[in-house]
C-alpha cells in the first residue's frame, strides 16, 4: 500500500512537472534550470525520507531482537519477514529514483 502511495506521488509530481513545462512563460533554458532545481529538491526530500525509513526499520529490528525471546517464534519470524520485504521495497524505490535522475541528467546533456 505504501509503495503504491509513493509511486502515485512520483506520478503526480511528473504530471505536474510536465504541465508546468508545457505552460511555462519562461525560455527553454530557464525552464530547464527550474526543472533541475526542482528535481534536486525532490530527490533530496526522497533521500531524507528513505534514510528515515531505514532508521525506523533498523530500530524496530533491534527492538524485536531484544524482545524476541518473549514473543512466540512464529510471530517474530513473520514480523522479521515483513521488515525484510519493506526494506527490499525501499531499495527498489531508491533504484527507481536513481533511474529517474539518471534519465533526467542524460536528457539535459543531450
Amino acid at each position: 500500500m505504501k509503495g503504491e502511495s509513493f509511486f502515485a506521488l512520483l506520478a503526480g509530481a511528473a504530471a505536474g512537472l510536465t504541465l508546468g513545462v508545457l505552460f511555462a512563460p519562461e525560455t527553454g533554458e530557464q525552464t530547464r534550470e527550474r526543472i533541475k532545481e526542482t528535481s534536486a529538491d525532490a530527490l533530496h526530500d526522497l533521500t531524507v525520507r528513505a534514510r528515515y525509513l531505514r532508521k525506523e526499520i533498523n530500530a524496530l529490528r533491534k527492538t524485536l531482537s531484544e524482545q524476541g525471546e518473549e514473543m512466540k517464534e512464529e510471530a517474530r519470524t513473520k514480523i522479521v519477514d515483513q521488515l525484510s520485504k519493506l526494506e527490499k521495497a525501499l531499495e527498489r524505490e531508491e533504484e527507481a529514483i536513481e533511474e529517474i535522475v539518471d534519465e533526467q541528467n542524460n536528457s539535459e546533456e543531450a
